[in-house]
């Protein structure tokens, strides 16, 4: 993968409507912001670019909750490893050319993978990631579940890299 990343910087009232119209709509900021720039520039992306995108941000979640994970951060943590998690999901949809826009359609694609695979545990582990984006409303995880289910979420994501 040869990505080359821009960051746009936003003022914090711009961040937090991003943040809060994203989840609104069942986007993750960086997918909301994405489309609203490519929208405005009227430009078209091709399903290996978009898969590029959602992998580069998965890989970047990833690593995001690992040094959360090394701070006791467990709240911020387990919402990077879920939106690790929601990317990599989308990674395998894009280059299939679909496109995945709510929560249950997550669901609905990994019912589908586990099914074409035959591997059940793919919706065992996608539950594990479903607890972790609980857990950032509701903080109920302990540091040592958060840990845990970290090492299923990297299970389920090296899964998920070996789909088409």
């Amino acid at each position: 993968m040869n990505t080359e990343v821009t960051y746009i910087i936003l003022p914090k009232r711009l961040g937090d409507k991003l943040r809060e119209k994203a989840e609104e709509i069942g986007y993750l900021p960086e997918e909301l912001g994405l489309e609203l720039v490519r929208n405005s520039l009227n430009e078209e992306l091709d399903p290996e670019d978009l898969a590029e995108h959602y992998q580069a941000l998965s890989e970047k979640y990833l690593k995001d909750a690992k040094e959360l994970l090394s701070k006791d951060d467990r709240v911020q943590a387990s919402e990077k490893l879920w939106g690790a998690t929601a990317l990599a999901i989308k990674t395998v949809a894009a280059k299939r050319g679909l496109k995945l826009r709510k929560h249950g359609s997550l669901w609905e694609f990994i019912d589908r993978l586990s099914e074409e695979s035959g591997d059940e545990e793919l919706i065992t582990l996608f539950n594990g990631a479903n607890a972790l984006h609980r857990n950032f409303y509701e903080n109920e995880m302990t540091q040592r579940a958060v840990e845990i289910t970290a090492k299923d979420i990297e299970k389920l994501i090296a899964k998920l890299k070996q789909r088409k």
